[in-house]
């Protein structure tokens, strides 16, 4: 329960500061994720999801990556939550190439998650992606890490980020946005949210 109260809590936090301070990137945030999608993609992956990831999704549907990616909503690193649908579409292509070294045909791990791994390895589970094609993944494999978030690009395999998990990884998130510097003349340090000329959230 403490988990999705801390969920509840960072993301009531993101949202009341988007709406408040950039509207224009509080419009793309989509409503609750399907039921079906979510089943869907714990259906395609096999794999029991974090606590914290399905309360997410019970808030929230992620955003269109592809029509709205100029202004959508992102964490820090500039990464858009994907919706449920994309997170099965993403998981399912990147998972077509296994890391050999990773994962076994028998669906075991030879690595602990948050070990980092060159290939992508298919326990995890792509949830945020950048316009470079990075994506912020959560890892699902055995171990007392799992549920960690991964950063994975396709030239520099896996690694662990500071994000013990989602409900860390927003309450990060509603943490920077609250200190938001609005003086014109301050140049934001790298990690920090800033607001574009168009009125859409970014980070430096």
């Amino acid at each position: 329960m403490a988990v999705n109260g801390g969920v509840d809590s960072a993301w009531e936090r993101i949202t009341t500061w988007l709406r408040s301070h950039t509207p224009v990137t509080a419009a793309t945030l989509r409503p609750p994720a399907p039921t079906d999608d979510v089943r869907a993609v714990q259906h395609a992956v096999k794999r029991p999801f974090p606590d914290d990831l399905l309360a997410w999704w019970r808030l929230m549907d992620g955003v269109d990556d592809d029509a709205d990616y100029g202004t959508a909503f992102t964490v820090p690193g500039v990464y858009m939550p994907l919706t449920v649908a994309r997170v099965r579409a993403e998981w399912a292509g990147l998972s077509a190439y296994p890391d050999q070294e990773c994962c076994h045909p028998d669906g075991h791990h030879q690595r602990a998650a948050g070990d980092p791994v060159l290939g992508f390895c298919t326990a995890l589970l792509p949830v945020c992606r950048a316009v470079d094609g990075a994506v912020l993944a959560i890892d699902l494999r055995p171990g007392t890490d799992h549920g960690c978030v991964m950063d994975w690009m396709a030239q520099a395999g896996a690694h662990r980020t500071t994000w013990t998990g989602i409900s860390a990884m927003l309450t990060d998130t509603a943490d920077r946005l609250e200190q938001y510097i609005t003086a014109s003349d301050t140049r934001p340090q790298s990690g920090q949210a800033t607001i574009r000329d168009d009125g859409v959230l970014t980070w430096a």
